[in-house]
């Protein structure tokens, strides 16, 4: 009896001492919280016209970069799927940290969209192609990226994303598409049932870019701010944003008028093209309140050019957007030609 009461006290302070000894966890510190907050914030890029070397070193300038999209299928009349991966990527990707989503695309060809989407079996006969590649290669998802669909393949389009969600899905392959800004174009927006869509993808990207569809005459912007704002809002009202990703520009246009003639062109720009011409010509950039943008212009052999620039600055504010409204995060179209002091704004976002 005396035994097992002191068996008992030497318990209980055995039992004491544990609790009390047991140091407090650490404080979360500011970078800590930062890092908990945005651990699952995508930042996608995607690769295009160039080859897997060119692709690995683009990849490679920004720690942020956590989703990569090399342009490795699209749709083919015969063959239903053209596939170009390369097993080198897949490989450095995985081993620096970062997912895979191929792109997905469509050739813009409304004719060869309609010949797959609307037979029943070529649409199960493409998915399973693709599902088998996919899943050989160890591939962490897929962007489909259909534009300029007929807007009689718009449910079409819809079931296809269903069937190819339901059939990757069991592979833990992820399903994102790319849709536009909402436009009054019937064929670039209108055929895109985004809350259908929004219900069978993972992701849906929305392509903020492209204000001014790149058409001779309509000077403006390529995404000015406000515009891109209120696509945001419009695409809320059918997908959750924990499924919406911003598309944002690497790029820029350059709105050439002839003076002589009144007659407006339009150049594409990447953002080192850009710095080069202010660099090159002495230019000041000048913020415009109206696109939230900075602005050059100048006069050369009797042509006016006006470019909207896109840069650290215009970048910083698409991120608060996308901070404003819980977005999941961002995809920039494309990687490869922009400068550095770009992806330093992604280190505190």
């Amino acid at each position: 009896m005396r035994y097992s009461k002191l068996l008992l006290i030497f318990i209980v302070v055995l039992l004491s001492s544990c609790s009390t000894s047991k140091p407090p966890p650490p404080a979360e510190t500011c970078e800590q919280k930062k890092v908990s907050k945005n651990a699952n914030r995508i930042v996608m890029g995607w690769n295009a016209f160039g080859t897997t070397e060119k692709y690995i070193e683009q990849n490679s300038v920004s720690p942020s970069l956590n989703v990569v999209s090399p342009s490795w299928f699209r749709l083919n009349a015969e063959q239903l799927l053209q596939s170009e991966v390369d097993t080198r990527y897949i490989s450095w990707a995985h081993d620096s940290g970062k997912q895979v989503w191929p792109l997905f695309g469509n050739r813009f060809d409304s004719e060869l969209t309609n010949f797959i989407l609307s037979n029943k079996k070529k649409s199960e006969k493409l998915i399973h192609l693709l599902r088998d590649i996919l899943v050989k290669n160890d591939i962490d998802g897929i962007n489909v990226d259909f534009e300029n669909i007929d807007i009689i393949n718009k449910q079409d389009y819809v079931a296809f994303i269903r069937q190819l969600q339901e059939t990757l899905h069991p592979h833990g392959i992820l399903v994102s598409v790319d849709v536009s800004r909402a436009n009054p174009d019937p064929f670039w927006s209108g055929s895109f049932d985004r809350r259908g869509l929004g219900k069978v993808a993972d992701y849906i990207i929305m392509m903020g870019y492209d204000e001014d569809l790149g058409g001779g005459g309509n000077i403006g912007s390529v995404s000015s701010l406000p515009w891109v704002e209120k696509g945001i809002q419009l695409l809320l009202q059918e997908v959750p944003a924990r499924k919406t990703i911003l598309g944002i520009p690497f790029y820029t246009r350059d709105w050439v008028t002839d003076l002589k003639t009144k007659k407006t062109s339009s150049n594409d720009l990447t953002l080192i093209e850009v710095e080069e011409i202010i660099a090159e010509k002495g230019l000041q950039k000048k913020w415009d309140p109206n696109t939230k943008q900075n602005y050059i212009e100048y006069t050369e052999n009797d042509e006016k050019h006006q470019i909207w620039v896109e840069d650290d600055k215009s970048l910083k504010q698409r991120l608060d957007l996308v901070n404003k409204y819980k977005l999941k995060g961002t995809a920039a179209w494309f990687i490869g030609h922009e400068p550095p002091e770009v992806w330093q704004v992604f280190s505190s976002y």
